[in-house]
Formats: C-alpha cells, sequence, structure tokens
C-alpha cells in the first residue's frame, strides 16, 4: 500500500508536465473500468492520446495529514482557547483554529483506484484544472471571498417589565459583516468572529492544499472541546466545497463515403428518366436518403462508414446529432456532381413583399466522371472543440482529537475508519 500511494502521489505531481488533455466523460467513459467504490469517491475522465491514463477528481476530501503511513500521523491542524483583554469581547473565551484542507486527504481511496488502475493497465493522473473556486459553509452561513470579519458594538435599549412597570436599561449586541454593515449577523447562530481562506489555484491540477484560519464566537468553546475528545464530525461548523473547470475535449467523429461513379450515374439516370428528367428538391433528397441507406457502392454508387470506438470502419453511425448534420451535408456535393439545378423566378407585382422561388434539378452530364470510370473515397471529421467540465471535492474535518489544553492535535488512530482513511489497515 506505500509504495500504491507514493507512485500515486509522483504522478499527481507530474501531471501538470502532460501535453495530453482530459476526455469528456460522454466521449470516453473510463469509469466504468472500476469498481463501485472507486466510482462513489473519484470523477475520472480519459486522455485523448494515451488510452491507459486516467485522470481523477476526487470527490471527498479533509484535514492535510503529514506522515499519513506512519503510527503517529500528524494533522496540519491546530485549535486553542484564549482570553482577549481588551475588544468586544474582551473578558470571553474565544477560540483559535487553523489548518489545511486537501483535496487527496483520503488516501485509501487513492490507494484502492491506484490498485485497480494497476491490475487492469491503467496510469493515474490527478486532473488539470483550468479554473478553480472554493465555497466555505459557517455553520449554515456562506462567507463572500472566503472572508468574514464582524465589528460589533453595543446597544441600549429600554425594557419595561409587565408586572411592575419598572424601566430598565438592557445591554446587547449589535453587530454586521465588514463585507455588509446592513445585514445583522447574529451572535446565536452564526459561528464565526474571524475567517479566512486562501483560494485555491487556477491553471494547476486538483490535488492542492487549501489553508485557512479562524476565531469563533465565545459560545462555541465549550462544543468544539467536546468535538476535540471524541473526535466527531465538524460539518455543522465548517465544511467547504471545491468547485472544478476541467477543459475537456470530445472524440473526432470519422466518416467515408465509399463512391462508385458509374454505378452512382447510373441510378441517377434512371430516377431522373422516371421523374421525366425534371425532379423537384424533395424528389432529389429522397433519393439521396434510398442511396445512402445501400451497403454496396457497387450495386448503389455509394457506400457510407463510420469509424468504431475499435478503430475499424463499420455502418452503424454515432450517436451525435451534430456530426449527423455535417455528414448529411456531404450530399449537397454530390448532388452538384450528378444535378444541374434549374430555379424559375415569378415576375414580381406591386404589393409583392417577396418573390417566389420554384426549382427542378436535371440530369448533369459530368464526362469527367464518366470517362474516368473511378471510385472514389471521401473522407468526412467533425470534433465541436473543446468543452468545459464542472466536478466537485466536498472537504470535511473529521478525525481530529487533542488541541485546547493538551496542546498539539491528533489523529484518531483508534477509529478504523480513521485508519481507513490514511491507507492503513
Amino acid at each position: 500500500m506505500k509504495k500504491l500511494l507514493m507512485s500515486a502521489a509522483v504522478i499527481a505531481l507530474s501531471s501538470t508536465q502532460a501535453m495530453a488533455a482530459p476526455m469528456s466523460p460522454s466521449a470516453r467513459p473510463v469509469a466504468q473500468n472500476f469498481s463501485a467504490t472507486v466510482q462513489d469517491a473519484f470523477t475520472l475522465l480519459g486522455d485523448t492520446d494515451d488510452l491507459k491514463l486516467v485522470y481523477y477528481i476526487p470527490r471527498r476530501g479533509g484535514v492535510a495529514v503529514q506522515s499519513p503511513l506512519s503510527t503517529n500521523p500528524i494533522p496540519r491542524f491546530n485549535i486553542t482557547a484564549y482570553t482577549p483583554s481588551f475588544g468586544f469581547f474582551a473578558g470571553e473565551e474565544l477560540t483559535t483554529l487553523g489548518g489545511s484542507f486537501s483535496t487527496t486527504s483520503d488516501l485509501g481511496a487513492l490507494g484502492l483506484l491506484q490498485t485497480e488502475a494497476l491490475n487492469k493497465g491503467f496510469r493515474i493522473a490527478a486532473a488539470p484544472s483550468k479554473a478553480a473556486r472554493s465555497q466555505f459553509m459557517l455553520s449554515g452561513y456562506a462567507p463572500p471571498n472566503g472572508r468574514v470579519e464582524i465589528k460589533c458594538d453595543k446597544e441600549i435599549i429600554q425594557v419595561t417589565s409587565p408586572s411592575t412597570g419598572e424601566v430598565r436599561n438592557v445591554t446587547i449586541p449589535k453587530c454586521f459583516t465588514h463585507d455588509d454593515p446592513t445585514q445583522p449577523y447574529d451572535l446565536d447562530t452564526n459561528v464565526m468572529y474571524k475567517f479566512t481562506s486562501s483560494p485555491p489555484v487556477g491553471n494547476s491540477t486538483v490535488a492542492q492544499d487549501i489553508p485557512f484560519q479562524a476565531t469563533t464566537l465565545p459560545n462555541w468553546a465549550g462544543p468544539l472541546r467536546a468535538m476535540m475528545s471524541s473526535g466527531g464530525q465538524w460539518d455543522h461548523v465548517v465544511n467547504a466545497q471545491v468547485e472544478w473547470t476541467v477543459r475537456t475535449s470530445e472524440l473526432t467523429r470519422q466518416a467515408r463515403f465509399n463512391i462508385n461513379w458509374k454505378s452512382m450515374f447510373e441510378q441517377a439516370s434512371t430516377f431522373a428518366a422516371f421523374h421525366l428528367s425534371s425532379c423537384v428538391d424533395i424528389e432529389v433528397r429522397g433519393f439521396f436518403e434510398r442511396l445512402t441507406q445501400c451497403t454496396a457502392e457497387n450495386a448503389c454508387g455509394i457506400r457510407i462508414e463510420y469509424l468504431q470506438t475499435n478503430g475499424t470502419w463499420g455502418p452503424r453511425a454515432p450517436n451525435d446529432a451534430n456530426f449527423i448534420n455535417v455528414v448529411n451535408a456531404v450530399q449537397q456535393r454530390l448532388q452538384t456532381e450528378l444535378f444541374n439545378e434549374v430555379r424559375k423566378y415569378t415576375t414580381p407585382v406591386n404589393g409583392q413583399v417577396s418573390n417566389q422561388v420554384n426549382s427542378v434539378f436535371t440530369l448533369r452530364a459530368n464526362y469527367e466522371k464518366l470517362i474516368l470510370d473511378k471510385n472514389e473515397v471521401v473522407y468526412v471529421q467533425y470534433n465541436p472543440g473543446p468543452t468545459e467540465f464542472n466536478a466537485r471535492t466536498n472537504l470535511n474535518v473529521t478525525c481530529l482529537i487533542g488541541g485546547f489544553e493538551s496542546g498539539r492535535t491528533y489523529w484518531d488512530m483508534a477509529d478504523a475508519g480513521c485508519r481507513a482513511m490514511l491507507g492503513q489497515p
């Protein structure tokens, strides 16, 4: 397992040097080669050039850990309490915490991905990202720009006792965020006094660390102590989501027309004679629709083949409407080789908004194609160009114990699930 994780880390670091690009999942569905557990943990993408290369985007991450395979892993996280002597919360206990999220913290899942990839002859790499955006959730509050700074003032209100009629002054806090001084900030439901985070880096890979620092409001010191003694989940306090934008490529679709011009002109001549040498557009369209359904160019004059996923040519068309439209456009080229279009214009009269146009098609005397008596292969290629694919990584805090008066924070190695996240049994 140790070698597998080290290999995965090396591949992740070197992936930015690759010249190829990820494929969209619809163009190359590589995820079907992996187990349901791996598919649940990662978004998987193929490569444009290397069929054995698989890019991964973690669906879940957590706190970064140093020496994850040792007996005493070190989480990159610290938490302590202090009592300020000045300021709005002077004399009250505040909690400071900070650390770094890692999008590839689930080394157990990464090791399983690497094992399955090796067994199937694949290599893995962290997907390159064109852009990345993080969104933190702090007790249900989404701070703009990943930053919170609270400004509080004391407001005095008068309260009258309904029984005695006594009037007394009550001091209450009135707090607002630095970014929006018009929106009240409830000290009873919100969690952070101050919060800052670094944004993920664009034009990099999805394997990144995202640092953060925070100071909580006074009423959170007790609950956080309890969570650090049990290694519980922090989702109701802080979690984050990173949205990645990955530039992906689509498959280049290919088709080829095998044309026997002698047979094609025989078909067209018979067709034109049947329609008294003057065919209307709907009749010409029906002529080509009938030809394209034929599978032998010597008999019908034309045979259309499509490049299949296994590299061979066959009659089965891909499920791509835009590509089929490109293929159908080849009909116009063949039509000009076989028929002449004669348009009849009506004479405009006063008051008419538009002219009516009627077309008939007559057989063209294309002596070049007839005399040479040759076959021709026409290739058609289509690629819609690069597209953008979005995926998310959820970041959570869990498996942490210690901190506060005990000093250093530890990874909960007594919990089997926490050990599994580090790739340890």
